[in-house]
């Protein structure tokens, strides 16, 4: 069925922003999971009142050239599915348990676990920009037992993780009758205000790793399509890191040796760090590299800059407000370092995130757009890129009279991490996908950072330093 909201469409265009276009190209899937069984129809009343604050998600892409949404109100699919059997234990049992064990074990399932659980993905994935393909559809999973699991599919041109993770507390507000909080802003000009001021650019801001191609041609195949059959698999992985683990790295990190004095390095800082190195020394090991190798890596964290802009965009900007943020090294000066001062690298690139690059970057993509280019970010030909999203985003609040027990995602790529919070915030999950083998190394590497700032390989002495990041 197509749920809309009841007051109709506001009509009109909403033009997208050039990070909103930046990102496209994929749709997010994402899974919450209930004991409870929660009945379809206050859902669906729900969903009609929250949707009328969310115009954009009921619109559709405008016509080529693709560079706005028309407020048409054509709707937001939703289908609601009695399963015949299986349970709620069953569906969640690839994802650590909250809290059996002080050290649980990672998971390995397949990586098409969530799919059961998300709508079809047909003419959503890969997005294709499509007039008559829906920006987010919605799927309620009712199992026979008790319990109920909602998935959504949303396209990345039209919000980012942030905004969904709202989107759905802000349903579950509405289910129970209380205001939105916070209400979403749609005001995507904000960003275009921003680099008004900002002069013409030739050259990328802030080591903006990002290509624009002239003639906008169709997306090809990956720069890393050669490594495909090495480094891709059909499993993927938890790890969980709880807040034990968590405490003895931060603690492991603030140690004199390894923290100057008057530095500073968050936990999530830390997780990043060793989540890069961890992928590092898997992607080596898939492709015969050495550990001592002068091969470029780079990891790319998304950045959420709905707080660093001036003024600020808010929590409630419903769009993309997030950019990558790139760090560099070669191989043997990633993996003879510790972590602790990859960490210090990564923070330094994140500080140099500010307002100003914000607004220079917008400017710059806006520029190639109009040119005609099609922009994407730079990916090496060995997939030693790595792409580590951290989603601390509080999903428990989307709370329909019960809280959710768990939370999935599908964004299961080889060159992309997730870190997704733990129920009741009890550290991170790590999510990684490839090859079983790859991914049990992955593991491995990544407990170890539990209560260690080691380097992941001994260095030879030419890469004894350290890069200046």
């Amino acid at each position: 069925m197509l749920c809309q909201p009841a007051d109709g469409g506001s009509g009109g265009q909403i033009a997208l922003t050039p990070y909103d276009r930046l990102n496209a190209g994929r749709s997010v899937p994402m899974v919450w999971f209930y004991e409870a069984p929660l009945d379809p129809e206050t859902m669906l009343s729900a969903l009609r009142k929250v949707l009328a604050a969310y115009p954009v998600l009921c619109g559709r892409y405008a016509s080529p050239p693709w560079t706005a949404i028309d407020l048409n109100n054509a709707g937001v699919p939703v289908h609601i599915c009695t399963l015949a059997e299986g349970s709620l234990a069953e569906a969640i049992a690839h994802l650590p348990p909250a809290s059996l064990s002080e050290s649980p074990a990672p998971t390995f399932f397949s990586r098409g676990v969530h799919e059961a659980f998300v709508p079809s993905k047909a003419g959503m994935d890969p997005d294709g920009c499509s007039p008559e393909a829906p920006l987010m559809s919605i799927k309620i999973s009712l199992f026979p037992q008790g319990g109920t699991a909602i998935g959504l599919l949303a396209q990345h041109a039209v919000v980012d993780a942030d905004a969904i993770i709202c989107f759905m507390r802000n349903w579950s507000l509405a289910f129970r009758g209380l205001p939105l909080d916070p209400p979403p802003v749609h005001e995507r000009a904000l960003i275009e205000q921003l680099s008004l001021g900002v002069l013409p650019l030739d050259e990328k801001p802030g080591a903006f790793k990002v290509t624009a191609t002239l003639p906008a041609t169709p997306p090809s195949p990956p720069p890393f399509a050669g490594v495909m059959p090495r480094i891709a698999g059909p499993t993927a992985c938890v790890v969980p890191m709880p807040k034990a683990a968590l405490l003895a790295l931060k603690a492991s990190a603030g140690s004199a040796e390894l923290l100057p004095a008057g530095a500073f390095v968050s936990t999530d800082d830390l997780v990043a760090a060793r989540v890069w190195q961890s992928l590092c020394a898997v992607r080596i090991a898939q492709l015969g590299l050495p550990a001592d190798s002068d091969e470029r890596t780079t990891i790319s964290r998304a950045s959420n800059f709905r707080s660093r802009t001036e003024p600020p965009l808010g929590a409630g900007y419903c769009a993309n407000g997030v950019s990558q943020v790139w760090t560099e090294a070669t191989v043997a000066e990633l993996l003879s370092a510790t972590t602790t001062a990859v960490a210090l690298w990564l923070r330094t690139s994140l500080r140099a995130h500010s307002s100003t690059i914000v607004a220079a970057r917008a400017a710059w993509l806006r520029r190639q757009l109009q040119a005609g280019c099609r922009v994407a970010q730079e990916i090496d030909a060995k997939a030693l890129t790595f792409i580590v999203s951290s989603w601390g985003f509080d999903w428990q609040a989307a709370n329909f009279g019960a809280e959710p027990v768990c939370f999935d995602q599908g964004c299961n790529v080889p060159i992309v991490s997730v870190m997704a919070p733990r129920p009741h915030g009890d550290g991170l999950h790590v999510y990684a996908t490839g090859p079983r083998a790859s991914l049990e190394q992955f593991a491995r590497l990544m407990q170890a950072a539990g209560g260690e700032n080691s380097a992941l390989a001994t260095p030879p002495q030419s890469c004894a330093v350290a890069p200046d990041p």
